[in-house]
């Protein structure tokens, strides 16, 4: 037989809590929509796995292992078969130092608390379920947000009808993955597996982004509060912005939008799914130790050159995707501080992460990744899977920053340029790939 147990906790951060997701600190001053986290326990042949899914920007290895000693510390001993991940949206708080700021200790006390509350509830919540799963090859709202100019570099965010724009860096991974689960006669759960970035509000509001208005959608299509858990697929170099059109594409607005579209692609898919029954879910772990870059003595130059220049008048305040893009200004005396304090804190130093896989059968493999992975890391991951269907998740089990190709870091564009506390070597889109196929085949 096998069990699904379920649960969530709002996690939504009180008024005045600095919100995370871009260059500048941005103190929240309301709400949008609640944030969650989201649990999802499989008990099958007596073994405990699950997904605990974070409506949060992203979650540190630190705070990973706090969340793995309270639930010890609880009671629980199959915490080695959980997967921790955050849908990665822009409006949430802080869970860690990030571009100097700190995180509130009040506020990372309460989300311990809050997931060891859901983990138990969904653990003391376990009753007989059945799974449904496919796919749909469907995903119009991802668009690969690097480009080659006509000048042969690559940028990033290039701005909307730019006449220098040749041809995207790389394709966009047109499948969407959904799962559901079936207790009591109906649908009790939907797990869904996009790319995409979850950045499209902005502001100074709480928000989940689109995957809290997909969730919204589909409950109100299905007429009750069916929790749908947004697992995100590799989306590095995706975001939802189609340079082809001069639309805005930004605001609460367009998270409805693209929240919606989903929801409505989800929902109409969940009727030609089909039933899979496991005779085995199970957990691989794996640790893997991933190292920063080392900075060379011609960047340093290059950085201290930027900040020996004044500051141009009117060059203050926030940093745009413009700015992104043309490297002017505010954005490239930012990028020339953390290329110093990278230097400092990160070059030639390592961390330790884990990787998780929770496996049902040959059908399908979930797997984690502990950063921005690029597009092709996750197609790589899934050519080289045993498995029938294959979800690599990222911004899962911690957070190392963006994972380009190594041959981006030649080309241009913000993914490749160092920040401390991200920027891991230029080789570890391969050492993710090799070790991703190891845990999937052990």
């Amino acid at each position: 037989m096998t069990k699904v147990g379920l649960s969530r906790e709002v996690i939504t951060p009180p008024r005045d809590v600095t919100l995370v997701g871009y260059f500048n600190p941005r103190p929240n001053t309301g709400i949008l929509d609640d944030l969650y986290v989201r649990v999802m326990l499989f008990e099958k042949n007596g073994i405990v796995s699950g997904i605990v899914v974070y409506d949060l920007c992203f979650l540190s290895a630190e705070l990973v292992a706090e969340f793995k000693v309270a639930l010890k510390h609880s009671g629980l001993g199959f915490v080695d078969n959980l997967m921790f991940s955050a849908t990665h949206t822009h409006t949430g708080p802080f869970v860690a130092k990030f571009f100097g700021h700190e995180p509130s200790s009040k506020y990372l006390s309460e989300l311990v608390d809050k997931t060891v509350i859901a983990v138990n509830n969904a653990f003391l919540s376990l009753s007989p379920a059945k799974f449904k799963l496919g796919s749909v090859n469907n995903n119009p709202y991802a668009f690969n947000r690097r480009y080659w100019m006509k000048n042969g570099s690559v940028l990033t965010n290039p701005g909307k009808l730019n006449p220098n724009i040749k041809t995207p860096e790389g394709d966009v991974n047109q499948e969407i993955g959904i799962m559901t689960v079936e207790q009591d006669g109906r649908t009790s759960a939907v797990i869904t597996h996009i790319s995409n970035h979850t950045d499209t509000i902005g502001g100074n509001f709480v928000s989940a982004d689109w995957p809290g208005r997909m969730e919204r959608y589909i409950q109100n299509e299905a007429g009750y509060d069916l929790p749908v858990f947004a697992l995100i697929d590799c989306q590095g170099n995706i975001n939802h912005f189609d340079v082809s059109s001069d639309e805005a594409q930004g605001g609460f607005e367009e998270a409805c939008r693209i929240g919606h579209g989903y929801g409505k692609i989800v929902f109409d898919a969940l009727k030609a799914l089909k039933d899979f029954a496991p005779s085995a879910i199970t957990a691989s772990l794996r640790e893997i130790t991933i190292p920063f870059r080392n900075i060379t003595s011609e960047e340093i130059a290059g950085a201290e050159a930027i900040l020996a220049k004044p500051v141009a008048a009117g060059q203050g305040g926030d940093m745009t995707s413009e700015g992104l893009a043309t490297g002017d200004g505010p954005v490239a005396r930012f990028f020339a501080e953390q290329m110093l304090e990278y230097k400092q804190n990160c070059s030639g130093k390592q961390r330790d992460f884990e990787l998780i896989s929770l496996k049902f059968d040959d059908t399908l493999a979930i797997t984690s990744l502990p950063g921005e992975a690029f597009m092709e890391i996750g197609q790589a991951i899934r050519a080289g899977s045993p498995f029938k269907n294959t979800w690599p998740v990222v911004l899962a089990m911690g957070e190392c920053g963006y994972i380009p190709l190594e041959e981006c870091f030649s080309r241009g564009g913000y993914e490749v340029l160092p920040v401390e506390g991200g920027s891991p070597r230029q080789d570890t889109d391969k050492l993710l790939i090799r070790e991703s196929v190891t845990n999937l085949k052990a």
